[in-house]
Formats: C-alpha cells, sequence, structure tokens
C-alpha cells in the first residue's frame, strides 16, 4: 500500500543527515552514501502530509494549545500501542524529547550533582550533562560473549548510592545497542533508584519499534511507586519520519515532578511545539497505524540484509537488535589502528558515511551504528561498497 522502496533524492536538500558530508568531508564528495543519523530515507505517511497541506490552507498560525483531540490521539496510541492508560494531566509538551530532558535535569537536581548514564549510549546524554554543570557516572553496559548487552546492576547500585547522585538517564529501546529492557530489568532499575533517591529519566522514543518477540515496557506501567520516580519521554518523531515538526511529550505522573518541570520550563521562557508539529502527532496517530506496521515489514527485511553482510564479512559481527531501526556492528575484528583509520576507510575507500561507534562513548571504539530505515536498495549499495574496500583492502 504504501512506498518504501522508491530512493529519495536527497543532495542539496535541508536534510542534516546528508549536508554533515560536505560539513565533515568537503563538496566533491557527492557519492558517499550517508546511513547515519537516525531520521529515515522514507517519504512520511500520506495521512500525515494531508492534514499537514489542510492545516497550511486553512489555519492560522498563532499561538497554540494541545487540544481534547490532541490528547485523545497521544492516550489512545499509548493504550493500544503499549497497553499503557495515560491521563492527559500527567502529559507536558516538548519541541523534543532533549530539551524536555535537559529541561527536567534542571528541575531535578543543581550543578555539581552526579547523573548516571550506561553507555555506549545516545551521544546528547553526555552534553545534557555536561552542560548542565553534572558530573557523569558511567554503568557501562557489559557486553556478553554471546554478543548480548546487559547491565552491570552491582555497579549501578554502588553509583546510585552515591549521595551526590540524583538522576539516571535511561533509554529503552537503548539506543545504539538495540536492547529493549524487560519488565524484571526495568523494576530492578526502578528499585535501586527508590532506595538510594535517584530520579528516573526515560528516553522512550523508540519504544514503537520493538522486534518480533519483544515488546517495549513502559517504565510508569511498572507500578506506582515506579511511576511516581520517573519522567518517560515519547514521540511520534522517530515512529513517523516528523523530526523536523518539533513535537514530543513527557509522561510525568507525580505531581510534585510535574509542579518543578513547569517552574523548570517557565525559567528558561517555556517549551513550545510546532503548529506543524500538533497537527503531524494528532493525525499520525489518529491514522498512520498501518504505514507504521507496513514499515515494520520493511525493517525486519533490511536487518535480514544486515545480518546476512555480518555472517559472510569476516572481522564484523552484528550485535542482533532487539528494537530501533539501528543496527549496531562490532567491527574489532577488523584490525584497524585506530578507531579513526576505520572511519577514514569507510568514508575515503568505501564512500559510505556512518555514525561511528566512538560517538556513543570509548567504548564504542571501532563499532559502527548502521540506519536501517532506507530502501533496501540503498542498504545494499551501502552493505556492497563496504564488502568491496574489505576486499581490496
Amino acid at each position: 500500500m504504501y512506498d518504501f522502496d522508491t530512493i529519495l533524492e536527497r543532495h542539496g536538500s535541508s536534510s542534516a543527515k546528508w549536508h554533515q558530508i560536505v560539513e565533515e568531508m568537503g563538496h566533491g564528495n557527492e557519492d558517499v552514501v550517508p546511513l547515519s543519523v537516525a531520521d529515515m530515507e522514507f517519504k512520511p505517511a500520506p495521512e500525515i502530509v494531508e492534514a499537514i497541506v489542510e492545516a497550511a490552507t486553512h489555519d492560522v498560525f498563532g499561538y497554540d494549545y494541545a487540544t481534547d483531540d490532541y490528547f485523545a490521539a497521544f492516550t489512545g496510541w499509548m493504550a493500544r500501542r503499549h497497553n499503557l492508560a495515560v491521563d492527559p494531566d500527567a502529559v507536558r509538551l516538548s519541541d523534543g524529547v532533549m530539551p524536555a530532558i535537559n529541561t527536567v535535569l534542571r528541575a531535578v537536581t543543581h550543578p555539581g550533582d552526579k547523573v548516571i548514564i550506561q553507555r555506549p549510549v545516545y551521544y546528547p546524554f553526555t552534553f545534557a550533562c555536561e552542560r548542565n554543570g553534572l558530573t557523569i557516572l558511567d554503568n557501562t553496559l557489559r557486553l556478553s560473549d554471546e554478543g548480548r548487552y546487559e547491565m552491570d546492576f552491582d555497579d549501578l547500585e554502588a553509583k546510585a548510592a552515591d549521595p551526590r547522585c540524583t538522576a539516571i538517564l535511561l533509554c529503552n529501546p537503548h539506543n545504539p545497542v538495540g536492547r529493549v529492557w524487560t519488565a524484571d530489568e526495568l523494576r530492578r532499575v526502578g528499585d535501586i533508584c527508590l532506595e538510594h533517591g535517584v530520579t528516573v529519566l526515560c528516553d522512550d522514543i523508540h519504544a514503537d519499534f520493538a522486534h518480533p518477540g519483544h515488546r517495549t515496557v513502559m517504565f510508569s506501567s511498572l507500578g506506582e511507586r515506579y511511576a511516581n520516580n520517573a519522567f518517560e519521554f515519547t514521540a511520534p518523531t522517530k515512529t513517523f519520519n516528523l523530526a523536523g515538526l518539533l513535537c514530543s511529550n513527557a509522561i510525568i505522573p507525580n505531581p510534585e515532578l510535574r509542579r518543578r518541570f513547569d517552574v523548570a520550563a517557565e525559567n528558561i521562557g517555556g517549551l513550545t511545539v510546532s503548529h506543524f508539529g500538533l497537527v503531524a502527532c494528532q493525525a499520525a496517530y489518529n491514522h498512520a497505524e498501518p504505514w507504521l506496521d507496513e514499515l515494520m515489514v520493511v525493517l525486519q527485511r533490511n536487518l535480514g540484509v544486515i545480518r546476512d553482510f555480518a555472517a559472510r564479512t569476516d572481522g564484523i559481527r552484528l550485535i542482533e537488535p532487539e528494537g530501533t531501526y539501528l543496527a549496531w556492528l562490532d567491527c574489532r575484528g577488523l584490525g584497524f589502528e585506530t578507531p579513526e583509520a576505520q572511519c577514514e576507510f569507510l568514508r575515503g575507500k568505501a564512500r559510505v558515511f556512518l555514525d561511528e561507534g566512538s560517538m556513543f562513548g570509548q567504548c564504542g571504539d571501532y563499532f559502527e551504528r548502521v540506519n536501517l530505515a532506507c530502501p533496501t536498495a540503498l542498504l545494499e549499495r551501502v552493505l556492497d561498497r563496504w564488502g568491496k574496500a574489505l576486499s581490496e583492502r
């Protein structure tokens, strides 16, 4: 029904992903293909586009607020897709998950406090902590011999017990390693944090991308005592490729935490949402579910393609993802002397542009993150280039 096969021409567009090649490699590299930044190489669902066009034709672009219809769309989505009943009064809107996370950090921490993150992890977590004057406690994920990442709970408890530790940034599903944390794992995190007075900030922006056999457990679904110690962040932007429209939702069941969030938001002039972001989000949750269901089939096909590539390529191992539309490849077996040399080989010889693992922490050195949300033919082109370059190395 939907087109997930057409390769879009994005050179010369305002795409940050494609422009990054020019920024980092200079002009004259138009043949380089990026599968890096986590937005999609697909057009959004036509139902969303139609809603935006209608709004552009008929609406007045003044100050907006989220209507009852908006909240019905959002809470309906959470109930259908995640079996989570959300009170609209508990929801706060923002132009993005990271602006909301930064606001929460200002609400629940003070400069000099310590915050736990779990590297290798989405690199803006590091920026958010450092730029708010916080010290990072890295509860590094452990990679088993079988190729599965797990939390180090003993280390987590030791770090949470630090009296200056006031928050943890949790990523579920985890970007970039692809784990979808189980209810038992999340409950154990929650128990540790409750015992030591550590507030949970849970980034669930990839929640809609749990792979077959896995289910994203929303942190606030674990029970009232866990929900009351948490902020949970969701958005349609990853799910429906709407990042440029700036709309996200924070679920904050605890009234006191909501009050502190509101005060922190007011102190920076308030958080706002794009008019078209509201329109697109409502249309996505109400009308574009079939588009997402078809996309999930495409992602499984692409995952099979990169799984086959890793299996036939000496020195590369796929860390089997349980969620997200990202693939995390362990390339330590390729034998490059430095991560920089590996990056230069990919860009200079293979002519592909990926997200280097070192971006996500030193424990990501020699790993590569590959964006699978693209036409299968484009993914195959990138992997063919990579394989050919390795064979000639």
